[in-house]
């Protein structure tokens, strides 16, 4: 089935049986259908997983349908479709926003299981069955409604009570007809789009005032619901970040139902459409600014470049970095950059190794070609230069090697660039020192066909520590990974989750507020693999089995964790 975005027969599929509920949902014409209300933090909707699933086995092979709706606020998909897989289930959800179709049926805990016939009629509305424990659940509610309408009865009971917790929605969605620019539309685009699309700034066009939002309506519709945009893979609810520019459901069908009434403008008396610019250096005057010689010459089609230009430092004493802002020279054609440290000589062999006669080497964007000692940061579109928090700063060593990979993406015609970053010095030694800590797995092995192959990473925490954020990392092959962290009392908090990986948005996902992580706590993570032939983005054709390497044909693991020793002492300078 297609969806045409700018049609009303979009909502109508996404969302079939009520208006404000997302998904594909489909109706039997001659068995039940079990709708199942949950939510991804409701602990005794959890609870009651093996029972569902074991439901749905025994049901489905009959033709039982079952769905999932969620009706919560602050649930996204990205987000459920972590806690259907973490749970098995394999039937359909659906994200019901404001909790149109829950309250509409008259649902007001979770869990709840409703039970329609085959004409649509709900014969049954309540508990799976008598208890949360399974041990002490006696009266199975759900089986036994759902046995009676398969053999064309009315259940013995209609309504039972639900122990659960309280129904927690959205405000609603507005109606098609409701939504317009001024009141709906202006707000979230100022908020989450206009600092990339905007003249000056990496996005390809500007989204300031109706005229341009109306012009790309459509356009917003399809990235937004595919989630391509805003640029923020991490899962919202796996883990707090600072800077999460992710949309929400409530807000993903806004703008969904704006561009299907035409883009109605609003009361809208009047519209300011010059934006003050960005002052060039948000941090005030860099301590220092790093820029390569000459500017760096890219062809106007081909694959995309990973260039690493050096810079020398030469520093006679130990300097600590507080911060880096990175001005991209050339917006059109700059994905993202990255600045590493390299105390040793690594990146002066790869520079001397390197015969374009152009500033720099050329990597295969796994990495600078070397493990570095420690990252400064770096720049996505949408990201803000921030400080380090008080007292914390990274190690610059001396004499150590500043290098700058800047990811390039060709637009079609030959052009230049000249990125250059400034970067800030504590002026006295901080108490603390930002350290990377490198998570990897070395030894996996991606067998050839396989669509869904998992790896698994443990690492032992053996000094107290603070992690301030992470980056994970992945080749081409990579779908998904996942990341907790267990303290030494076997409780157990999220690090990130990303479900739709992509090669060419590695962010790095700031902490809202940092995490103290005792001795003794592990931290384990979950990456899975598409070396299947129907992976687009599979470079390797035929399928190989693929292993650990630095070329983007081969594979990694790896979790870049920002971090700091708790008890480790900084010496004066």
């Amino acid at each position: 089935m297609k969806f045409k975005f700018g049609t009303l027969s979009t909502l109508i599929a996404l969302g079939s049986l009520g208006a404000g509920v997302y998904g594909l949902g489909t109706s039997s014409k001659s068995k039940p259908k079990v709708l199942l209300f949950l939510s991804t933090d409701c602990p005794i909707a959890a609870g009651y997983t093996p029972r569902i699933n074991a439901l749905v086995q025994k049901y489905e092979a009959e033709g039982v349908q079952f769905e999932a709706l969620f009706p919560n606020d602050l649930e996204t998909r990205p987000e459920i479709q972590a806690y259907m897989s973490d749970r098995h289930y394999s039937f359909p959800f659906r994200v019901d926003v404001g909790a149109t179709e829950a309250k509409s049926l008259g649902v007001t805990t979770v869990p709840t299981a409703v039970v329609l016939a085959p004409s649509g009629k709900e014969v049954y509305r309540g508990a799976v069955d008598d208890n949360p424990d399974a041990s002490l659940a006696k009266k199975p509610y759900l089986d036994s409604a759902i046995t009676a309408t398969i053999d064309g009865k009315t259940p013995t009971l209609k309504y039972t009570d639900v122990i659960g917790c309280l129904l927690m929605p959205s405000a609603p969605a507005p109606r098609v007809g409701a939504v317009n620019y001024a009141a709906d539309i202006k707000p979230i685009l100022e908020k989450h789009c206009i600092s990339c699309h905007r003249p000056g700034e990496v996005a390809p066009f500007s989204l300031i005032g109706y005229t341009n939002a109306r012009k790309w309506a459509p356009n917003i519709a399809r990235v937004t619901y595919n989630r391509q945009m805003p640029p923020w893979k991490a899962v919202h609810g796996y883990g707090e970040f600072a800077d999460d520019i992710s949309l929400s459901e409530e807000q993903i069908l806004t703008l969904q139902r704006w561009n299907e009434a035409g883009a109605p403008k609003g009361h809208l008396v009047s519209e300011n459409l010059n934006y003050p610019p960005v002052p060039e250096w948000p941090l005030g005057k860099p301590d220092m600014i790093l820029e390569p010689s000459r500017p760096y010459k890219l062809a106007a089609d081909g694959a995309d470049v990973y260039r690493n230009y050096v810079i020398h430092t030469n520093f006679k004493e130990t300097r600590y970095v507080t911060g880096l802002d990175v001005k991209p020279g050339n917006r059109r054609v700059v994905h993202h950059v990255i600045a590493f440290v390299d105390a040793g000589t690594r990146s002066n062999q790869l520079l001397a190794a390197e015969m374009d006669g152009q500033e720099g080497y050329t990597g295969s964007g796994a990495g600078p070609g070397f493990f570095p000692d420690t990252t400064l940061g770096g720049w996505v579109p949408g990201s803000r230069p921030r400080l380090t928090p008080n007292d914390i700063a990274y190690r610059l060593k001396p004499g150590a090697n500043i290098v700058i990979q800047v990811h390039y993406h060709k637009d079609g015609k030959p052009e230049e660039d000249l990125t250059r970053a400034g970067i800030y010095f504590d002026k006295e030694p901080p108490k603390k020192v930002l350290n990377v800590t490198w998570l990897v797995n070395p030894m996996i092995k991606i067998p050839a066909g396989d669509a869904d192959h998992k790896e698994h990473l443990t690492f032992h925490v053996h000094r107290d520590m603070t992690a301030y954020g992470l980056t994970p990392h992945m080749h081409l092959l990579g779908k998904s990974m996942k990341a907790d962290v267990v303290f030494p009392d076997g409780t157990r908090q999220p690090l990130v989750f990303v479900n739709d990986w992509d090669f060419n948005w590695q962010l790095f996902y700031q902490f809202k507020e940092p995490i103290k992580i005792p001795a003794g706590s592990v931290i384990e993570a979950e990456a899975t693999y598409d070396n299947s032939a129907d992976n687009p983005r599979n470079p390797n054709h035929p399928a190989r089995t693929v292993t650990w390497g630095e070329q983007t044909t081969d594979e990694m693991f790896v979790i870049v964790l920002a971090t700091t020793i708790d008890d480790a002492k900084v010496a004066s300078k």
